[in-house]
């Protein structure tokens, strides 16, 4: 681990003027670069390289990193903010926050070599090059460490990969990789080892697995490694300390999950709103029918919850505290606020909710997705029942971590 950073990076923070104008930032790119295109963009079904990069250039990546990194140091509710707002404004484009913003330049910057951090960090935020996080393989999702089957054998100062990983966003357009393995199969999870990866590197090889269901604006994968031989230094962390990489990059992402949940059930309430307030039946507008006001009310309700649930978990972490059993709770209730928000959008839509022109499918689609990312819902309840029962502290892996 670089001795030069924490799992938490300290100082950084932003003033609550500079957060409304990033949101009012976010917001109107959302509006005026985003939503007006996504026909032409789900159409074209070309990675959005170009939106990557506009959001590079507004800092939308660098709110975790300080200046001399090339980030802002607005901090984690500033990451949230983001988050949320280009959930908001399309979830597939929203993709880009844990593996631009936060899983993978954080595990660098967290764990990474000096010259790692220089030569990677920068260019990830800012979006001139595109980051993966190769975790999950076919047999195992929450499972990862139990199902991981790739396996790193120390061959001279070189490790050979070896192994197969599924559902890796951004894989086959990614430049470099945050690589999973077993360099101990014997040991559990003291046997897993973190790499760096460049997805040039000879033996490195990502397929898109086709899902209609989430449009083409987030590409998923399978990655297959074949001999691929990289050198030691490509290790983050040292040998075996891959599942405490792990553990701090699923943190932070948990945090950008829970506010790309609440993003997203914004939309389904907006647009909720919006359309009960103009469709009649049977001479009224839907909204006046009590089964309407209920769903809208339930909506308006858990949205305001979430979003408290949300801000306090990133503002626990701008302090400089250990949040996450914060962030998991915000993870799990915002993912189902977030479901049942889109299950009640595309009842009040009806037959319309499956039209290509309107998202609604989509919400439908991206908020199961996300309930499922960095730990099922189902996990999330019973890390939570265990903390809360004194059996197991949620905030235990990232004590040790912070401890050393």
């Amino acid at each position: 681990m670089n001795e030069a950073s924490t799992p938490i990076p300290a100082g950084l923070g932003a003033s609550r003027e500079e957060l409304n104008s990033l949101r009012d930032v976010m917001r109107s790119f959302g509006q005026n670069e985003i939503r007006p295109n996504i026909q032409q963009l789900e159409k074209s079904g070309e990675f959005p390289r170009d939106i990557y990069r506009k959001l590079g250039e507004l800092g939308a990546y660098g709110t975790m990193f300080p200046e001399s990194m090339g980030g802002s140091g607005m901090g984690f509710e500033a990451l949230a903010i983001v988050s949320e707002e280009l959930a908001y404004a399309y979830p597939p484009l929203s993709a880009g926050m844990n593996l631009q913003a936060a899983t993978v330049p954080l595990t660098i910057r967290n764990w990474g070599s000096q010259d790692q951090i220089d030569k990677y960090v920068a260019k990830l935020i800012s979006a001139e090059i595109l980051g993966c996080n190769a975790m999950t393989e076919p047999d195992g999702g929450t499972d990862f460490l139990g199902a991981m089957r790739t396996t790193a054998v120390r061959e001279g100062d070189d490790y050979v990969i070896e192994g197969s990983k599924m559902w890796i966003t951004n894989a086959n357009v990614a430049d470099i990789a945050v690589v999973y393995c077993k360099t101990d199969p014997k040991a559990a999870h003291k046997g897993v080892s973190a790499f760096l990866v460049p997805t040039d590197t000879p033996g490195f090889r990502a397929s898109r697995v086709k899902c209609r269901a989430l449009g083409n604006l987030m590409p998923t994968n399978g990655i297959t490694f074949s001999n691929m031989r990289v050198p030691a230094e490509y290790m983050l962390g040292k040998e075996g300390e891959g599942f405490k990489v792990a553990m701090t990059a699923m943190d932070f992402g948990r945090l950008t999950v829970a506010a790309r949940s609440l993003g997203l059930a914004r939309a389904c309430l907006d647009a909720s709103l919006e359309y009960a307030d103009i469709r009649t039946a049977f001479g009224q507008k839907i909204g006046s029918y009590q089964m309407i006001k209920h769903q809208l009310a339930d909506m308006v309700v858990e949205v305001s919850a979430a979003t408290e649930l949300v801000y306090k978990a990133a503002r626990m972490y701008d302090q400089g505290n250990i949040a996450t059993r914060e962030s998991s709770i915000a993870k799990y209730f915002a993912g189902e606020v977030c479901n049942r928000a889109a299950q009640a959008t595309s009842e009040i839509f009806g037959g319309y909710a499956f039209s290509d022109e309107l998202p609604i499918s989509i919400y439908l689609n991206y908020a199961k997705l996300w309930q499922t990312g960095e730990g099922s819902a189902n996990l999330q309840r019973i890390l939570i029942a265990d903390d809360a029962l004194g059996w197991k502290s949620m905030d235990r892996h990232a004590q040790k971590v912070r401890n050393g």
